[in-house]
């Protein structure tokens, strides 16, 4: 647990590091950039140094428990309770805000692309929001066009929006009419990933690659029970099963390791340093190179089971209770502690 003259002291660094060492000559912000929600309705942009996070710029968003975002490089998108807002990522503006209510609360973003960002509901609807104004271009009810598509497993790549569930469904991102579909057997479906012109989807008994093209099916390995986390990049794939530990593949499907025993893991990420992060269910977060899934480091620190889990640059970052920490990723090392509210969501840029 922290100690309460430090955590006083950590409430302070957001204020004083936005006018310290983090701006150069030029008035760029030096640090690896971030992007969190907290349920209180307050998205902020960060930059994330080596004793501390800068805060960029701060905007409002509707309250909600569970915040979705993605970014294209110029803007950023939120979406959070029934609400999409559109930001300019360097200054923080206002864009839009969707003038039309999603029909419930939103679980999944995906794109931008298409001139649209893709919305899916919890109560089950598919929208194209378009970027210019946020007007809604098309809805669907997932109920009724598309039966059998997982709550939010969404995801956007080479023009084409790819919705899970059974079966997995390729749809044109201009009308979500149907392009091409492939047959689960379980609507389950915990994560998409789309790489170099393979779908990657965890599923209730396997992990499948997929032609992005078609939707042919590549190669399929069996598991132990459920994919509840899959991460794709980097020439691997990386997924963790219920109940069961993390495991390495190639993506041509070949095993390569696993580790982590009969262990749950909430949420997994890739570092650009070629590292594999987990987060385990006890708070307990880990990093494995991705040749043999040798363990690098672990840490257990965090005070509660974390609350999202991204990196960025040479830094990760985890929501944990009412901070988010910033570690190094090279050795786990901790780097400093941003008084955020509970998050939300968190998004590295």
């Amino acid at each position: 647990m922290r100690h309460l003259a430090l955590v006083g002291l950590l409430a302070l660094l957001p204020a004083l590091s936005a006018c310290g060492d983090f701006f150069g000559d030029d008035g760029d912000v030096e640090g690896d950039p971030f992007v969190l929600a907290n349920d209180q309705g307050s998205v902020q942009a960060l930059a994330g140094g080596d004793v501390s996070a800068a805060l960029l710029w701060e905007g409002e968003i509707a309250p909600s428990a569970t915040a979705v975002m993605v970014s294209d490089g110029d803007s950023l998108y939120v979406g959070s309770a029934t609400q999409v807002v559109a930001f300019s990522q360097s200054t923080g503006a206002q864009q839009w805000a969707a003038p039309a209510s999603l029909t419930g609360d939103a679980v999944a973003l995906a794109g931008p692309g298409s001139g649209a960002v893709f919305a899916m509901t919890l109560d089950g609807s598919l929208s194209a929001i378009n970027l210019l104004d946020g007007s809604i271009s098309w809805t669907l009810d997932l109920l009724v066009d598309l039966p059998g598509s997982s709550d939010d497993a969404l995801f956007f790549s080479e023009g084409v929006l790819f919705l899970g569930g059974d079966p997995i469904r390729a749809l044109s991102p201009t009308d979500g009419s149907l392009l091409a579909s492939y047959s689960t057997g379980d609507s389950y479906v915990s994560d998409l990933a789309v790489v170099g012109g393979a779908v990657f989807a965890g599923l209730a008994d396997r992990v499948v690659a997929l032609s992005s093209s078609s939707l042919e099916e590549l190669w399929s390995h069996p598991t132990s029970d459920e994919v509840d986390n899959l991460v794709a990049g980097g020439g691997s794939v990386f997924f963790s099963v219920v109940g069961g530990g993390v495991h390495l593949l190639t993506d041509s499907g070949n095993p390569v390791a696993s580790a982590g025993g009969d262990s749950v893991f909430q949420a997994l990420a890739r570092s650009s340093s070629n590292l594999l992060l987990a987060a385990r269910s006890d708070a307990t977060l880990f990093a494995w190179d991705e040749v043999a899934l040798e363990e690098q480091w672990s840490l257990t620190e965090a005070d509660t089971p974390v609350q999202g889990l991204v990196a960025s640059g040479s830094s990760v970052f985890y929501g944990n209770a009412g901070y988010v920490d910033g570690i190094s990723a090279s050795d786990g090392s901790s780097l400093w502690y941003y008084q955020a509210g509970v998050p939300a969501g968190l998004l590295g840029l």
